[in-house]
């Protein structure tokens, strides 16, 4: 009986423990948070896909050579950076860029510096998302840009 005492006195110590460390401005930190945030990104391809297969092939990849060896990192406080590499785009362009980022529509979509893109990938390797577009003939098509880790 003591040793149940004892136990259900620890256990309660802990539990008010744990309860008074918790506050209202804890919030826990969503799975695709931890996903984004972990490790650096590095841009893959981004392109209109003109035939609507969903995949950015390699006639319709816009990315240039200067963009190959571009980093993002992404914090947990909603901030990032985007570390240009050894090869810029344009001369005088700065190194390391500052954004913003965040999550709309229950984590769905996904704001990098401008209005926020639909995810239709957000995996342990891959970041993909998209908006759409319109081509030149007028049909809608997604601008999808890739990362990976």
């Amino acid at each position: 009986m003591k040793t149940i005492t004892s136990t259900l006195s620890v256990l309660c110590l802990f539990s008010v423990i744990m309860l008074a460390s918790c506050s209202k401005g804890d919030h826990p930190v969503s799975q695709k948070t931890i996903l984004l945030i972990e490790k650096t990104w590095k841009f893959e391809s981004y392109g209109l896909d003109e035939n609507n297969n969903g995949i950015i092939d390699e006639t319709e990849n816009a990315m240039q050579a200067c963009e190959a060896d571009d980093i993002f990192t992404f914090n947990v406080t909603g901030t990032g950076s985007l570390n240009g590499g050894s090869t810029t785009c344009s001369q005088g362009e700065p190194a390391i860029t500052n954004f913003n980022w965040s999550f709309f529509n229950n984590e769905t979509e996904l704001a990098i510096f401008a209005a926020p893109e639909k995810i239709s990938i957000l995996n342990e390797s891959i970041l993909e998302v998209y908006y759409m577009d319109q081509n030149l003939q007028g049909q809608s098509v997604k601008y999808i840009r890739r990362f990976r880790h």
